[in-house]
């Protein structure tokens, strides 16, 4: 299985190598100086690389919501937050000890970035809860032989802190580089959860980015900061008139932070991960990364969210099967090198047929109506909606995977892959585009019903229980 490289030399030795020194903003302020183009004329220009991925350009977000654009042939190179932010990912593992959990934060430090030094400090904590280091970092103040910790503002006895955190109404709020995390659940797991999740992030916009075009997603505004609320267990989770993990972009539900782009979910009992974590993951980078990056500073209007909620479905639910490792340290496969399978319940539910009255009902134009169901499809508890979700998914793996020709009549006049991802980035990236219109610029006009019979054929073998 082709996995991201995980290098096993010292920790020390290669972060050094690969994390050079960058200077600290002063104390909580947003670094606008932090990335750097170097121009082909040798000059160089200062801000915050929010796209390089876009072959044509490499665009720079300076203060005050100003842009400027530079043609790909006038850059000679890019130094980025990402790229130390995947090479301190690329050194971490399980099973340090304290002293190297706190080697990682002073490399954090060293190399400019300051949420994952704090979000490691918590880790360094776990191994070991004296240590001074990691306790003043993170603001904390020593009480006699010992170490009062903060939660919801406060300071407590590391004994307090430990019991009130796992109080919803006192829970524990943490952030890293592109997330907030909330939870009831206990500093280990949010430390896992925080780690997951800016994993997942480095590897959508490495290996996906090419393909959406995707922007950094920043935290200016503060409020569009992707915010997770973990719940411990389904019985906190109750508060909430739904029993199913959610992500919700239309700012009606707001955090404790104020934040209005909001994924909501929960552990089950032995699970190691809360429930749907990549899937909610992913369906919060389409919109963060292809939607709000390009409207930064401004609303994106409302009828755009959920436009398209079955492709959204599809490539969180595709992104999900590619992801692994243990909590904490994810590992996610290089797609699009044959170790893709699709799993035995999407296939079988995919090909179940669905009760009518219903638009997949009439399965002459299943796929014409799949793309065309609207969010009200996918919310409440008809039956028919796992059937509908496991299409999505099924059919977004099928051109993913197969890149399949798509047809007008005889003649082949697009393909599968290529037209989805033409797909996002119309949809999400531009402020006009029709969902609809979009699928069919694509395929180059091609007909939907010429997939109908390889979807299928593709789709049952993952159904059979010999291959489960």
């Amino acid at each position: 299985m082709a996995r991201a490289h995980r290098s096993d030399l010292p920790i020390g030795r290669l972060l050094a190598a690969l994390l050079p020194l960058v200077p600290l903003p002063a104390g909580d302020d947003f670094d606008w100086q932090r990335d750097r183009i170097v121009l082909k004329n040798g000059k160089e220009e200062r801000g915050v690389v929010i796209e390089d991925t876009n072959p044509a350009r490499v665009v720079l977000l300076l203060d005050g919501n100003r842009r400027r654009e530079f043609p790909r042939e006038e850059v000679e190179r890019v130094d980025k937050l990402r790229d130390r932010q995947a090479a301190f990912f690329g050194v971490r593992r399980p099973g340090l000890d304290g002293d190297q959990e706190w080697q990682l934060v002073e490399d954090a430090q060293r190399a400019g970035l300051p949420d994952l030094a704090r979000l490691q400090a918590w880790r360094v904590l776990l191994a070991d809860p004296t240590h001074a280091g990691a306790h003043e970092l993170l603001g904390h103040r020593r009480s006699g032989g010992d170490w009062e910790w903060e939660l919801d503002g406060k300071l407590v006895s590391q004994k307090r802190f430990e019991e009130r955190s796992r109080d919803w109404n006192s829970r524990l709020v943490l952030e890293s580089g592109h997330f907030v995390l909330e939870t009831d659940a206990g500093l280990a797991r949010a430390t896992e959860v925080l780690f997951d999740l800016e994993g997942l992030y480095l590897w959508w916009m490495q290996h996906l980015g090419p393909f959406l075009h995707p922007t950094e997603d920043v935290d200016e505004p503060r409020e569009e900061k992707m915010t997770f609320l973990v719940h411990k267990n389904l019985a906190s989770f109750q508060p909430i008139s739904q029993r199913e993990p959610y992500y919700d972009p239309s700012g009606l539900e707001t955090t404790s932070k104020g934040g209005t782009n909001v994924a909501r979910t929960f552990y089950v009992p032995d699970a190691e991960r809360p429930e749907e974590l990549f899937e909610l993951g992913a369906q919060a980078l389409i919109y963060s990364t292809l939607l709000l990056g390009e409207t930064k500073g401004g609303k994106p209007e409302l009828q755009l969210r959920r436009s398209a909620y079955w492709v959204e479905i599809g490539l969180a639910h595709w992104v999900a099967l590619h992801a692994g490792g243990k909590p904490g340290f994810p590992e996610f496969q290089i797609p699009f090198t044959g170790a893709f399978r699709l799993d035995f319940d999407t296939a079988r539910l995919s090909l179940d047929p669905v009760s009518a009255p219903h638009p997949l009902a009439n399965q002459r134009y299943e796929l014409t109506n799949l793309i065309g169901l609207g969010y009200d499809y996918f919310v409440g508890n008809s039956s028919n909606i796992p059937l509908a979700k496991a299409r999505c998914a099924s059919f977004v793996a099928f051109l993913l995977e197969t890149n399949p020709d798509v047809y007008k009549g005889k003649k082949a006049v697009g393909k599968g892959r290529d037209g989805l991802w033409y797909y996002f980035r119309e949809v999400y990236g531009t402020p006009t585009a029709s969902s609809s219109s979009a699928f069919d610029d694509g395929f180059n006009d091609g007909k939907l019903e010429s997939l109908e019979e390889a979807w299928k054929a593709w789709v049952k073998p993952f159904a059979s229980t010999l291959g489960r």
